[in-house]
C-alpha cells in the first residue's frame, strides 16, 4: 500500500511538473506570437524583402517602432546593447551598439563580400556612426566611420582618410535623415571598402564616391557579421543586401 502511494504521488508530481513547462512554453510562444503580430501591425517597423536596382536584400525599419527594444531587435536578428526606440534606434554613446546574430554576407570564401544601406540622423555636430562590415562579436573588422559631413574608412575603432578615392564632404546631416550605401570586400587578406553618399539604388555602382584598397585589418576579416556602434545618432532604417553592391574592382 506505502509502494502505490509513493508511485501515485511520484505521477501527480511529474503531471504538475510537465504541465508547468508546458504552460511556461505556451506563455513564451504567445509572448512572441503577440510580439510578431505587434510588430505586424506597427507602421514603419518591421523586415521586408528589398529589390531593386541595387540588387536584393532585407530592410529593418524601426521608426515606428516602441516597447522593449532589445525583444524587438532579437525577432529581428539583432543583438542591442544600450539603445532605445525614439523615431528609430536611439544611441548616446559609442558603447550603444547593434549587432546582427549570424553572417550577412552577400558572397562567402575567400573574397567574401557585405554591402548595406543605412539611413540615420545625427543629433550633434559631434555624433558618429561606426558600421562594421564583416564584423566579429567583437567588433573588430573593417568598415565605415560616419560623421555629420563625411566618411573615413575603419580598421575596427580605428579611423583613416579614404586615400584611393578621398571622400567628398556632404551637407551636414545634423538633425535631418541622410542615406549612405557602404561595402566591404576581402581580397587577398586586406580589405576593399568603398561606399556612397546617396542610397544604393541611386548610386553608381562602377565609380565609388570613397573607396580605400587593400585596407591592412589589424585583426584580420574573419567573421561576417554587421554592427553599428550609435554615438548620438538615431539608425532610422538599415538594409543587408543579399548581392553584391560594387561593379568595379577598383578605381585608380
Amino acid at each position: 500500500m506505502k509502494f502505490v502511494k509513493i508511485l501515485l504521488f511520484s505521477t501527480i508530481t511529474l503531471s504538475v511538473v510537465n504541465c508547468a513547462e508546458l504552460f511556461q512554453s505556451k506563455k513564451k510562444k504567445d509572448n512572441m506570437d503577440a510580439l510578431l503580430a505587434a510588430l505586424l501591425v506597427a507602421p514603419n517597423c518591421g523586415v521586408s524583402a528589398v529589390s531593386d536596382s541595387a540588387g536584393k536584400g532585407t530592410r529593418y525599419q524601426f521608426t515606428g517602432c516602441s516597447g522593449d527594444v532589445t525583444t524587438t531587435l532579437r525577432a529581428f536578428g539583432f543583438t542591442a546593447n544600450g539603445v532605445s526606440f525614439a523615431g528609430g534606434l536611439q544611441g548616446s554613446n559609442n558603447s550603444s551598439t547593434i549587432l546582427t546574430n549570424a553572417s550577412s554576407l552577400s558572397e562567402s570564401g575567400n573574397d567574401s563580400k557585405a554591402g548595406i544601406e543605412i539611413t540615420y540622423i545625427m543629433n550633434q555636430s559631434d555624433s558618429t556612426i561606426d558600421a562594421l562590415i564583416q564584423s566579429t562579436p567583437s567588433f573588430t573588422g573593417p568598415g565605415v566611420h560616419l560623421s555629420p559631413t563625411v566618411a573615413k574608412w575603419l580598421d575596427s575603432a580605428t579611423a583613416a582618410d579614404f586615400v584611393t578615392t578621398p571622400s567628398t564632404p556632404w551637407t551636414s546631416s545634423v538633425g535631418v535623415p541622410k542615406t549612405v550605401c557602404l561595402e566591404v570586400h576581402k581580397e587577398n587578406s586586406k580589405g576593399h571598402i568603398f561606399g556612397w553618399s546617396i542610397p544604393c539604388n541611386l548610386a553608381n555602382r562602377s565609380a565609388y564616391e570613397f573607396e580605400e584598397e587593400d585596407a591592412t585589418i589589424t585583426a584580420g576579416i574573419t567573421d561576417g557579421r554587421i554592427g553599428l556602434k550609435i554615438n548620438k545618432a538615431v539608425i532610422q532604417s538599415i538594409t543587408i543586401y543579399s548581392t553584391k553592391l560594387g561593379l568595379n574592382n577598383s578605381i585608380q
